[in-house]
């Protein structure tokens, strides 16, 4: 049976989107739309894979929520006692395209794919799990879980000594550890599993604590986040307490990496740097005036990524015109070729965009204007919202097409947070980063699938079948022995 709920809560959004066009009711309406999808995290969590949901609130969180306190709280006259990053344009400059714009991709993105065997919540997804449970418990497959996860932790090493131009290549390599990880965790009696994960996620945060770069810990974690929750049969309360608690320990990693990382990549700190980052989160948390709004000046300061796109306003189109998609454009097509055969590509990261749309240098830290800035930057109001629609129906149908492609390949799905994880944080990345992510990141995996088929449950000995019937899906979870004879 079809639940009612996604439609209800898209309904709602649809209420909101016009009431933006309406009326001047930003700041209420910009909580509003972090409730819904809120609700709506916390009803599809444990029945299906929340990650565009996830995606859709990050983006709602940095470009409506925070934005709201630099008109209400951390204003122009603000006095607390060290300089406000106030916003640079008025409320209704910034929201009469940032709130409408932002939910015309909530509702493209979140969309339900509403396809029995092709979508990521309820029954069908659970009976695809079920499948790839099956496949897993394969003794063959056991060992196909290892060696991916292996692999990812050695590609790791490797990309830190190689050329940039490759870098990349072999970040999706390490990525696929990750996949390796979900193989190791859904696979029934998996000898020392537990151990077997523990040692991953202790590697994880190892490796975040020797770097300072804490990007992988929380944004790979919030992709995985509901795979791990399938099939749990808590209540919201106890959801509540799950995602609140989360969110708790991002916080508390946004609060103290900037003094860690001054530590550590400043002052040459010789010591523990796990010691030193847990001697940190406890000062944290034993300070009373943590939730101040004082005290939450640094969040703000960090995730608030309406500043940026309102910088983009400020200058465009009083100091140029809007260009119409042209750097978009150039983006969109640099994600299909290779640098070796465009070696001035445009990159990501933030440094051209910045300057490009917003007039602002950087050196030394990164920042991006994000899809909303390039949206207001290459189209004005309207044309940026049309644009943002788009990109959310983009994304959903990358995302639509795992599942379609799932029911031939059911352990495709297990690959979604290497496809996925760098999409969980675009909205403060840009457009670039989500063409890249996604275009090259599906060719990679094809091309894994290609050479290893038997990564995905598949073994090439049984694609030639007697009479050259194809596999079923069947065949390969009993692993049945097929003639390699043709007729």
């Amino acid at each position: 049976m079809k639940s009612f709920k996604p439609y209800l809560f898209l309904g709602m959004q649809g209420v909101v989107l016009l009431l933006s066009l309406l009326t001047n009711w930003y700041i209420p309406l910009s909580y509003i739309m972090l409730a819904i999808i809120f609700m709506m995290v916390l009803d599809k969590l444990g029945k299906g894979l929340v990650l565009r949901e996830i995606v859709a609130l990050h983006t709602i969180f940095i470009c409506l929520a925070m934005p709201t306190l630099g008109y209400t709280t951390y204003t122009r006259t603000s006095n607390f006692g060290f300089w406000v990053k106030y916003m640079p344009v008025t409320e209704e400059t910034y929201f009469g395209f940032a709130l409408p714009a932002i939910i015309a991709f909530s509702i493209a993105l979140c969309w339900p794919l509403g396809r029995e065997g092709k979508t990521d919540q309820g029954a069908s997804l659970a009976a695809k799990v079920d499948l790839c449970r099956q496949i897993l418990s394969r003794p063959a497959m056991k060992r196909v879980s290892l060696i991916i996860l292996t692999t990812g932790v050695v590609m790791f090493f490797a990309m830190t000594v190689l050329p940039s131009a490759l870098q990349f290549i072999f970040s999706l390599f390490y990525f696929t550890a990750f996949a390796g990880l979900l193989y190791v965790y859904y696979t029934p009696s998996f000898k020392y599993k537990w151990a077997i994960l523990s040692l991953f996620v202790l590697f994880i945060f190892y490796n975040a604590l020797r770097t300072g770069m804490f990007t992988v810990v929380a944004y790979m974690g919030i992709t995985l986040f509901s795979f791990f929750f399938l099939g749990s049969k808590a209540g919201i309360a106890r959801k509540l307490v799950f995602f609140l608690f989360g969110a708790f320990i991002l916080i508390i990693i946004q609060v103290v990496k900037p003094e860690f990382r001054k530590s550590t990549w400043r002052q040459n700190y010789a010591g523990s740097k796990s010691e030193l980052f847990f001697n940190l989160m406890t000062e944290q948390l034993a300070k009373e005036s943590m939730f101040s709004m004082k005290a939450f000046y640094p969040i703000y300061y960090r995730v608030n990524q309406g500043y940026n796109v309102a910088l983009v306003m400020r200058r465009i189109p009083e100091v140029q015109p809007y260009d119409g998609g042209k750097n978009l454009s150039l983006s969109f097509a640099s994600a299909f070729v290779p640098r070796l055969l465009w070696p001035d590509k445009p990159e990501a990261g933030g440094k051209f965009n910045m300057k490009y749309y917003a007039g602002v240098s950087i050196k030394g830290w990164s920042t991006n204007v994000g899809p909303l800035g390039e949206a207001y930057g290459s189209f004005g109001k309207f044309g940026g919202i049309l644009f943002m629609c788009l990109l959310g129906i983009f994304i959903r149908g990358v995302y639509l097409l795992v599942f379609v492609l799932s029911k031939k390949v059911p352990l495709l799905v297990f690959w979604l947070p290497v496809l996925f994880y760098q999409i969980t944080y675009s909205a403060e990345t840009d457009s670039l980063q989500i063409f890249n992510s996604l275009i090259k990141s599906a060719f990679f995996i094809w091309g894994v699938y290609k050479i290893m088929p038997q990564w995905f449950g598949l073994y090439k000995d049984r694609y030639i079948m007697k009479r050259r019937r194809k596999p079923t899906i069947q065949d390969q979870v009993n692993g049945a022995q097929v003639s390699t004879h043709p007729g």
